[in-house]
């Protein structure tokens, strides 16, 4: 029973691994914007995306202190053409990005007694549905397998 139970935790562990690998593609950036315009803020990054859609998670970490309320957000644009703006922390769905360079651009008004707001943001690309029916049914054949009944031996009979 031991073997058995280690063998379907090993199997489900290396499907929650490949489908994290499928899915692994994105990034995490973190920033600061100072309410005195002279300062460098770094709140512009530019990344390159793979075709498909993506999720978007904003995070004001009122850190020293947040944003003037309304004044956060991002914008997603590809060359000149914005493709997006959202306000306030929450998670956001991209629309269907093709292949190419993205810049974000954080904004928000700092002047919060403070001077200073920091923010950090998620890129993550959403797994497709062929990869969610895969998941399940890797596993509907693991509980299956597990579940089945072995034939009593001999011994067992005596």
């Amino acid at each position: 029973m031991k073997n058995l139970l280690m063998k379907w935790v090993v199997g489900v562990l290396m499907l929650i691994a490949t489908t994290a690998s499928n899915a692994a593609t994105g990034f995490d950036e973190v920033g600061y914007i100072y309410a005195d315009d002279s300062l460098p803020s770094d709140s512009v990054f530019s990344h390159s995306l793979d075709a498909g859609v993506y999720e978007l998670a904003l995070l004001d970490y009122q850190f020293p202190a947040a944003f003037l309320p309304g004044t956060f957000g991002i914008e997603v644009f590809k060359g000149a053409t914005l493709i997006s703006t959202f306000y306030g922390s929450g998670t956001f769905v991209l629309p269907q990005l093709t292949a190419g360079s993205y810049l974000f651009s954080v904004f928000g008004n700092a002047d919060n007694g403070v001077g200073v707001g920091s923010f950090g943001f998620t890129v993550s690309l959403v797994p497709e549905a062929d990869t969610w029916a895969l998941l399940i049914v890797g596993i509907g054949l693991l509980v299956a397998y597990t579940s089945r009944r072995k034939s009593p031996l001999i011994a067992d009979n005596v």
